[in-house]
């Protein structure tokens, strides 16, 4: 996509903040260099009984896929069959793949369409889910139990007794399994990029480069195919959690979010931090080379209260609410 970043950062921090009987939270999104926001999260403190979704979708060539996904992602997750039948991991894998098989039907087709013109009306249309995708970090808390599927590099970290303790691994075509499985299709990865072209090798969307007829849906050069990684929730070590897109993590390592959070989460609001790590990672000047502090941000703070969780209501947002 050409002229990719703006003359002037768009700083404006949109943020929304909640709680519940067992966490509260604080999600800040900002546009940046960026000249489209392509970002989604999603906060269902509700998802169903005893388990609560988080997420945070990270678009990329438009924001058309990464809406869809989180407008459609919860029911395909709530109501899969593996999913229902106590097959957390499974079920989650399946709904991933099966969401992302449906942007080809003509009338999601024709939905993603609607969503670029309505969200991007000054760029050109493309093809909208076949040139365009988004990454993906979903968590659920379930039954004091954490599940985080993760599919590219948006980011799960929770704070156990103080420390960085990842819940998501990235998935990159450098690395050597997925840089075999690309190859394998047909591709190359030069650079850290898929056939010079993009630089996820696991996403929703992107079916230029999962249309190999020959091959199944887990051996194309991008897959929908999430890594999950499951843990149980301890009242006693685990303070809160992260949800970040690459735009906060390029410039803020792991250890380093979660110490700069660790240091003010019990003297300020949760939304004062996060929007304080946007405007600590925004250069007033765009960098000339790099990619600190030039991507959309989002970041969503969840800190645990230790209590049973009641039904509430649902968080939804793609630029945030103030």
């Amino acid at each position: 996509m050409a002229c990719v970043y703006l003359k002037q950062a768009i700083r404006t921090m949109e943020t929304n903040v909640g709680n519940t009987p067992l966490f509260d939270f604080a999600a800040t999104s900002c546009q940046g260099w960026r000249n489209t926001q392509e970002d989604v999260h999603l906060i269902i403190p509700d998802f169903e009984q005893g388990t609560s979704l988080f997420a945070v979708f990270d678009g990329h060539n438009g924001v058309e896929v990464a809406t869809y996904v989180a407008k459609y992602l919860p029911d395909y997750i709530r109501f899969n069959r593996k999913y229902r039948s106590g097959q957390i991991v499974e079920g989650l894998k399946e709904a991933f793949v099966l969401l992302d098989n449906s942007m080809l039907i003509r009338e999601s087709i024709q939905e993603l369409r609607e969503i670029r013109q309505e969200m991007h009306p000054e760029l050109p249309e493309y093809a909208p889910g076949i040139t365009s995708g988004c990454t993906a970090v979903v968590c659920l808390l379930k039954n004091n139990v954490f599940y985080c599927a993760n599919i590219g590099d948006t980011r799960c970290v929770l704070c156990r007794n103080g420390k960085a303790y990842p819940l998501s691994n990235d998935t990159k075509p450098e690395d050597p399994a997925e840089t075999a499985r690309i190859e394998k299709a047909g591709g190359t990865v030069v650079r850290g990029r898929i056939n010079t072209l993009i630089n996820v090798s696991r996403a929703f969307g992107d079916h230029m480069f999962k249309n190999k007829q020959s091959l199944r849906v887990h051996e194309q050069m991008i897959i929908a195919v999430p890594d999950v990684i499951v843990e149980r929730f301890n009242e006693s070590t685990d303070q809160f959690m992260v949800l970040m897109c690459d735009g906060i993590w390029n410039s803020m390592a792991n250890e380093e979010v979660i110490s700069f959070i660790h240091k003010r989460i019990k003297t300020k609001k949760l939304s004062s931090i996060t929007e304080e790590i946007a405007d600590k990672i925004l250069p007033k000047v765009m960098p000339t080379s790099g990619i600190k502090g030039k991507d959309n941000m989002t970041i969503v703070i969840i800190r645990f209260n230790g209590a049973q969780a009641n039904s509430l209501r649902t968080v939804q947002t793609n630029r945030g609410r103030n």
